[in-house]
């Protein structure tokens, strides 16, 4: 468990580390199933059903946990497992791809924003952080357990395949002359989210039907890669049925 939470994988047996009451709560609450429990003595149990249950210690709990200010609470789940045609095949698509995020933070956070605007599954392409890496679970507060995704994608396999199902490719960009409100968002999207520091590579604009811009402030360069899939994904929910 600790070297799954240290590289941001499953464990051995394909399980999923995650860390605090909410996230226990919420895979209990997804109809994922809880394996093993491990509270810390002295800690409130959270009302969730699990395989195995066992109190540590909590000189030995300091060894298990991810976090630093710990609540007490470390479990493993056996995660929904999605593959690349379970987030494609979903109708109408409004799909989102993370092209080279590496802030696992913005990645946990798309994923919240994306399930909370209807988007139907989510694909990051090669050189995103880990959807499995704790940081990313953590700050997906849940969405993680139900939305579908797909990690390590190739782009030119994405967008093959998204042409396929006659998916538009939308990017987003501050130099865009057209704006997000002047899409048509009715139609089935994949909708790319650039890297934090450079945004869309010039392979990635490429590959886009349209590049959309956010209207903000010009004293202001760009907009956080979470806060514009926020924002796009707002008005393309706007839209859609």
């Amino acid at each position: 468990m600790r070297k799954a939470f240290q590289n941001g994988t499953l464990t051995e047996d394909g399980l999923l580390p995650i860390e605090g009451p909410i996230l226990v709560e919420e895979a209990g609450r997804s109809g994922i199933e809880v394996v093993d429990l491990f509270v810390r003595e002295g800690t409130t149990v959270p009302e969730v059903e699990a395989e195995t249950h066992d109190g540590i210690p909590a000189d030995f709990f300091k060894s298990i946990q991810d976090t630093e200010h710990s609540q007490g609470i470390v479990a493993t789940v056996r995660p929904r497992q999605f593959t690349l045609e379970d987030v494609l095949d979903a109708k109408p698509a409004l799909i989102v791809v993370l092209a080279r995020l590496q802030d696992p933070g913005n990645v946990g956070t798309i994923l919240r924003i994306a399930e909370s605007f209807g988007a139907t599954g989510c694909i990051a392409l090669r050189g995103t952080a880990s959807f499995q890496n704790s940081k990313v679970v953590r700050a997906s507060a849940g969405s993680v357990f139900r939305l579908p995704h797909a990690g390590s994608a190739d782009l030119q396999q994405v967008i093959t395949e998204l042409r396929r199902r006659q998916v538009a490719i939308v990017g987003t960009s501050p130099a865009a002359e057209t704006t997000i409100d002047q899409w048509d968002w009715r139609k089935p999207v994949g909708m790319l989210i650039g890297n934090e520091g450079g945004g869309l590579s010039s392979d990635e604009t490429g590959a886009c039907d349209t590049v959309l811009r956010i209207p903000h402030k010009q004293t202001v360069e760009s907009l956080n890669s979470a806060i514009a899939a926020a924002v796009a994904l707002y008005e393309a929910s706007k839209h859609r049925p």
